[in-house]
């Protein structure tokens, strides 16, 4: 899809000040009117600040404190004292701006760079440090355009690598690496350019230190492993290339993993610990050797032990299961799953958050995982009742689309191979379901067919009502809404994990 094209602040002011200096408008419908031409020619206004153009009211307080912060680092003698009075004073304006509009009315001032700068000028400054780290994390949150900054090519020193730099710069304080590592982790989140560029300056070893020096701080534990999961999570689809397998690869073989097995032992009573420590295991489980490593080390059995012990704990029983379906993907580990006490965990923990999606979606997934050209495993998941489980599972959330999919991918392996399972399925009613599914999801199209094949159902074609029943966000009016579920449709398409987890 092409990019829209974007303009300028100026641009934007000049356009507003003609309305206004030419046809006598009141600068609201100067605005409005800007804004509209602007639209017409298919300009994208996301940039824009209209809050503050052409206003005569006093400078806005963020942008004055930007402009004090570009002026005091363009200059060699300024001092360190007053660079972080003008940090702060930039932190509490955005904090105190009633107007959405202030992240970008200071990204379009230039804060982003000019707080890289400061970075790079006190790099061992403690406090100017924690506010500037802080600080970038809050303007790039949820504002893809600040973050963008921090990749530009054209800088002649690269923001990540001076983040990397910082950090090693304090590598015993834990609130600066826990500060650090929660930028890290805003700023690589669909960007794979932020991804690379940390693992290209020198990121493993600062991620390495981290576990090795701080490895009774769990609020600290948490962040690191939320950035190794960003990190090795192929999430930008604005790319077709990804480095993250690379990467996942290069932190194995760096020893992260027995560093990720001393933190689940010494922090095994807190879920929130576990959660994202098993996503960075998940991450760095992309190959068969990685796998068997796992499992040889007793990477495994801290796994399920976290996993019986927290399943109270939606996310961490969500995270548990995907992790064990990335690693069924070894036979051996496959069998020893299935046949083993994962299998009865991963069913209690669907029955137990039965009404939460995400939680049902990862048991799906690891129970397909599990099934996948392993019979003897079927024979066991049928016997435990899992085709009422998965059954019920479809039934109870009809708008849930990558639930119903792995669902239907679940049964497609449980059936394959032992044709006698099909009965067990359709008895319970679904048939009907896999094509209300079908006819509410295009994403489940394919699944869907390929399910009901196997079940030695009518199958046919997809039909025209094919993801536009009434759970269906294709039916909407929003033409981006529908590219993207159409862009969804395949089953090769990642599903991402929901931000709760």
């Amino acid at each position: 899809m092409t990019a829209k094209k974007r303009i300028t602040q100026d641009t934007f002011d000049e356009a507003v000040r003609e309305n206004m200096d030419d046809f006598d408008m009141p600068r609201e419908e100067a605005i409005k009117d800007a804004m509209e031409q602007f639209e017409m020619q298919g300009i994208d206004l996301t940039n824009i600040v209209t809050s503050t153009s052409c206003s005569d009211e006093p400078e806005h307080p963020v942008l004055s404190s930007t402009k004090k912060i570009k002026e005091l680092v363009a200059t060699t003698d300024c001092d360190e004292d007053s660079v972080l009075g003008a940090l702060t004073a930039l932190a509490d304006a955005l904090r105190e701006a009633t107007d959405a509009e202030a992240k970008t009315m200071a990204g379009n001032a230039g804060a982003v760079e000019a707080i890289v700068s400061a970075l790079k000028a006190y790099p061992k400054s403690v406090d100017l440090v924690l506010c500037a780290f802080k600080l970038l994390n809050n303007l790039i949150t949820k504002a893809d355009l600040n973050r963008d900054k921090l990749k530009d090519p054209a800088q002649d020193n690269p923001s990540m690598k001076t983040i990397v730099e910082v950090l090693e710069c304090h590598l015993d304080r834990a609130d600066v690496q826990e500060a650090g590592y929660s930028l890290v982790k805003t700023a690589s989140t669909k960007c794979e350019a932020l991804k690379a560029a940390f693992i290209q300056h020198g990121g493993i070893n600062s991620v390495k230190s981290a576990f090795e020096l701080h490895l009774d701080n769990p609020s600290l534990l948490k962040e690191v492993g939320g950035a190794l999961h960003v990190l090795t999570n192929a999430d930008d689809y604005s790319t077709m290339l990804s480095k993250v397998f690379d990467t996942a690869k290069d932190l194995a073989g760096a020893g992260l993993l027995p560093l990720i097995y001393a933190a689940l032992r010494k922090h095994m009573a807190d879920p929130l610990v576990l959660k994202e420590l098993f996503a960075a295991m998940k991450g760095c489980s992309v190959q068969d050797d990685i796998v068997k490593s796992v499992v040889a080390d007793g990477g495994l059995e801290l796994v399920l032990q976290g996993f019986k012990q927290h399943m109270e704990h939606p996310a961490c029983v969500a995270r548990a299961m995907l992790l064990l379906s990335n690693m069924a993907e070894n036979d051996d580990v496959k069998k020893e799953l299935g046949q083993g006490d994962a299998l009865n965990l991963i069913m209690g923990a669907m029955q137990m958050h039965s009404d939460q999606v995400i939680v049902v979606r990862c048991g799906l997934t690891a129970m397909a995982s599990l099934a996948l050209r392993m019979p003897d495993n079927c024979d066991r998941m049928v016997e435990l009742g899992a085709a009422p489980l998965i059954v019920e599972s479809v039934r109870r959330h009809p708008g849930a689309a990558e639930l119903n999919r792995q669902a239907m991918m679940a049964v497609r392996n449980m059936v394959v191979r032992k044709t006698e399972f099909r009965a067990v399925f359709l008895d319970e009613g679904l048939e009907d379901l896999i094509k209300a599914a079908r006819d509410t999801h295009i994403k489940c199209a394919d699944a869907a067919f390929d399910c009901l094949r196997d079940l030695g159902c009518e199958y046919g074609g997809l039909g025209d009502q094919a993801g536009k029943g009434k759970h269906s966000a294709y039916t909407c009016d929003d033409s981006l809404v529908k590219s993207s579920q159409v862009r969804q449709g395949s089953a090769m398409v990642t599903w991402e994990e929901d931000e709760a987890m």
